[in-house]
């Protein structure tokens, strides 16, 4: 049996180890002693880490599809939080833990095999980015989670609050940004230069560390009595310095030159403007044989038909879930004029395909007076049989953290702690690449975090950020929509906002705890 073959059952019994968090199953009796004896096999198994990641992390967006801006919603769209289906609301999240187990399973062997110091703070640093990482996108979805450690654990685990998740994941994304190197300095084990963005680095540590504090800063009211006794402007403190310290790196990550090319290069994967994503362009084989080749890993499967889906027609936009007018588009990216030229935000056109003669020579019969988005651009189209030709899903990385964000995001610290003008320059740093009007403190009746969060809307519209940024910063009475603008102090508190767990798990779990807010509405 080669090491490579021994590595490969370790992630097989591990998915047993990891399936006993939620389900109570005897304990395998294995030991993982001979699967990691060089850095070559901790590598191999770090890269299968990778895999794990990739196939938790581009599983459906619910809830943070549900902030995403539309003029659209059919009267049984959970976006409006419908008490009819519950059942939307309660989501599954084994592949989450399958990632966690798959990364603590090598961590005890690091420091036994023979490497520099250099070389286990990388690995070490790649094993704690992910389960932060993990436990973001868990903290941020979830009331209540298992938090697993450094251990493969086997006896079901007291579930946390959402608080305590992102602390844990503070605590990590600490540990990360400490151990791991610079993107320009990552390597492999034969010393060969890593260039794909899906590897953590000390920037997409810092990227995650930012938006987990900025998180728990703004989210402070729907903590719970005994959980808010934190400070939350040390944490807008941490957003801003985690944050900077990605920004002031000029000769690693940059700002595309254009809205399209954030449209053809960043969101394709692999910029100097991404600062790290899932890899999915070109993996398309693994995810047929995972049978997730549909997964909508990408908010474009809501928005977007024809012309990026060619087999589909200018009249299918009107069958989308999610649709935007074209008068809402061009409110949103406004024309002016400058000494007598006519001005477009250039993410109208980047973002939006050919919004004029859509509106204007194509009849609304065909339109229902929408925009057709592509801002996903690159299809994966089938290549034999029945499938040749058809749209199967986007060709694209899973940008989760790029330069744009996190600069706005820094722009709404620096609102926080009161640094107005560092703030605005910020802000204006993404219109001037768009070509938008600079602030003017008259915008949103001299509302500055309010200009940044529309700021963010519009740069990273149909990216799925909308949903987090309306509840980090309490709008969600004007800016979600139906039900979710009703709900009372109490009902965030219980976790109107937070996906709930189904039967499954409290059949299999008997320490699973229900979100305490579909747990009434049962």
């Amino acid at each position: 049996m080669t090491k490579l073959y021994l590595i490969g059952c370790f992630l097989v019994i591990s998915l047993i180890a990891c399936d006993d968090i939620l389900q109570v199953t005897p304990e395998t009796q294995v030991t993982f002693e001979t699967a990691f004896e060089t850095e070559k096999e901790i590598e191999t198994g770090l890269l299968s880490v990778e895999r794990f990641v990739r196939l938790a992390l581009i599983s459906p967006l619910q809830p943070g599809i549900y902030g995403e801006y539309s003029d659209y919603h059919s009267s049984a769209n959970p976006a409006l939080l419908n008490f009819d289906q519950i059942g939307v609301y309660l989501a599954l999240r084994e592949s989450r833990f399958d990632a966690i187990a798959m990364a603590n399973v090598p961590l005890p062997y690091i420091d036994k095999v023979p490497m520099t110091q250099e070389r286990r703070n990388f690995y070490k640093g790649q094993i704690y980015f992910t389960k932060a990482l993990i436990y973001f996108d868990l903290g941020r979805r979830y009331k209540f989670t298992p938090i697993v450690r450094d251990e493969v654990e086997i006896d079901p685990i007291v579930y946390s609050s959402w608080e305590d998740v992102i602390d844990y994941a503070i605590e990590q994304a600490r540990e990360a940004v400490a151990l791991l190197p610079e993107y320009p300095d990552l390597r492999d084990s034969d010393g060969n230069v890593i260039t794909r963005k899906s590897v953590p680095t000390k920037g997409a540590a810092n990227a995650l560390l930012a938006h987990l504090c900025a998180w728990k800063a703004g989210c402070k009211y729907m903590a719970s009595s005994d959980k808010a006794d934190y400070n939350e402007m040390d944490l807008w403190k941490t957003v801003d310095s985690a944050s900077t310290a990605i920004i002031q790196q000029e000769d690693v990550y940059r700002l595309a030159n254009t809205p399209e090319e954030v449209c053809t290069s960043v969101l394709v994967g692999d910029s100097p403007e991404s600062i790290y994503e899932i890899q999915i362009h070109g993996y398309g084989n693994e995810m047929d044989d995972e049978y997730i080749y549909n997964a909508f890993f990408c908010p474009g499967m809501y928005y977007q038909t024809w012309p990026i889906v060619s087999s589909e027609s200018a009249g299918n936009i009107q069958y989308k879930d999610w649709r935007i007018l074209a008068e809402s588009v061009r409110d949103m990216y406004p024309t002016r004029v400058e000494h007598g030229e006519i001005i477009t935000d250039l993410r109208r056109d980047a973002y939006f395909y050919e919004l004029d003669s859509m509106q204007y020579k194509v009849d609304e019969s065909v339109t229902g007076g929408y925009a057709y988005p592509w801002k996903y651009r690159v299809a994966r189209l089938g290549t034999s049989g029945w499938d040749a030709g058809r749209f199967i899903n986007f060709d694209q990385n899973a940008v989760w953290f790029r330069l744009a964000d996190i600069i706005l995001l820094r722009a709404e610290a620096r609102v926080r702690l009161g640094n107005t003008l560092g703030a605005i320059e910020d802000l204006n740093a993404i219109r001037s690449r768009a070509n938008a009007k600079l602030y003017d403190a008259s915008e949103y009746n001299g509302d500055l975090r309010y200009a940044i969060f529309k700021e963010r809307e519009k740069e990273l519209l149909m990216e799925n950020w909308r949903w987090y940024d309306v509840l980090r910063n309490g709008y969600y009475k004007t800016e979600l929509y139906g039900g979710f603008r009703e709900v009372s102090e109490q009902d965030i508190i219980d976790g109107c906002f937070l996906l709930g767990i189904p039967d499954v798990e409290f059949t299999n779990n008997p320490l699973a705890r229900q979100n305490t807010f579909w747990l009434r509405h049962q």
